[in-house]
């Protein structure tokens, strides 16, 4: 962690749909001539596999590379600002490398060569709001900092728990919190060992929620162990669908968690206003879709993927 992070990043493909418009099936493979040639960093198709390994199984084929790929990407660049924006004031700048592409390609872009969002580009939206509730492991301890970009002072209720899978509600702790202004400072803490001790690090996860006037102004998650490690459940999960002007809001909730829920409309144009999210058991989750298609349309091609499935 420096004064000011000029320029870090991490590779991911981009989209199928986008893949699809240089690359035939049969060359569908992430070593594949084709996929290599879209490729420019000699070690790059490498590399993204071999750290996407370190904390996910296999991905099953290479539609699901692509997903977990995106995953993998977003959680490494919202690992590295979360803590820039942690070490404010020491730290006073987060510049991932980069925004876009110049043609259709495997690199270090948020947004690929045809402006479509990858899973970065949602994670860094959340990840650069003014405020910012931040749970993390730090050493010995598991910590929850509180980021404050905005010149007034926060009066705010800060909610941390442990929930299973299914949403059971294991453990709770409610603070109230006064939040400085132009701040970044933690307020829980607890010894990891433990903690852990009393919980079920394969089963469990803390969920951090900080509310004013009642609402919800910022969450996250802190998973205690890789992903590939978590027994992540099959969710069923629900979705209502509403006509609005410039297309839809579709409605989600869940039975069991929805670690990175994906929605995709295959090879239509639109834009979803949230995507690779985890939606959590007992709540509900509205996106807008953006979109010309009609209903009919939406209905037969909308796919819904969760992280699971992929391996």
């Amino acid at each position: 962690i420096a004064r000011f992070m000029s320029e870090y990043g991490f590779q991911s493909f981009p989209e199928l749909k986008t893949v699809k418009k240089y690359a035939l099936p049969e060359d569908f493979d992430i070593y594949s001539e084709v996929m290599k040639s879209h490729q420019r960093s000699s070690i790059g198709n490498g590399t993204i596999e071999y750290y996407m390994l370190q904390d996910y199984k296999k991905p099953k084929d290479f539609e699901s590379f692509l997903y977990v790929n995106q995953v993998l990407q977003a959680e490494g660049i919202k690992f590295a600002l979360e803590g820039h924006r942690r070490a404010a004031p020491f730290c006073m700048g987060s510049l991932y490398w980069q925004i876009n592409d110049c043609w259709p390609v495997a690199s270090w872009s948020s947004t690929d060569y045809y402006q479509n969002w990858k899973a970065l580009q949602y994670y860094a939206k959340k990840g650069f709001e003014p405020v910012l509730v931040s749970p993390y492991s730090d050493k010995d301890s598991l910590k929850v900092d509180i980021i404050n970009d905005r010149l007034s002072e926060i009066k705010a209720q800060l909610i941390v728990k442990v929930i299973d899978l299914e949403g059971n509600e294991i453990w709770k702790e409610v603070k109230d919190a006064v939040v400085p202004p132009n701040s970044s400072n933690t307020f829980f803490g607890v010894k990891t060992i433990p903690f852990l001790a009393k919980v079920l690090p394969t089963q469990q996860m803390m969920v951090v929620e900080l509310l004013e006037n009642n609402k919800i102004i910022s969450n996250n998650i802190l998973y205690f162990k890789p992903i590939k490690n978590i027994a992540l459940p099959s969710p069923e999960v629900k979705y209502d669908i509403t006509q609005i002007e410039g297309g839809y809001e579709i409605t989600l909730s869940t039975n069991k968690l929805a670690k990175n829920l994906y929605l995709t409309i295959g090879d239509f144009d639109g834009f979803f206003s949230d995507n690779y999210f985890d939606l959590l058991p007992g709540q509900k989750q509205v996106v807008k879709l953006e979109t010309k298609i009609t209903r009919d349309e939406l209905v037969k091609n909308l796919t819904i993927r969760t992280l699971e499935k992929a391996f």
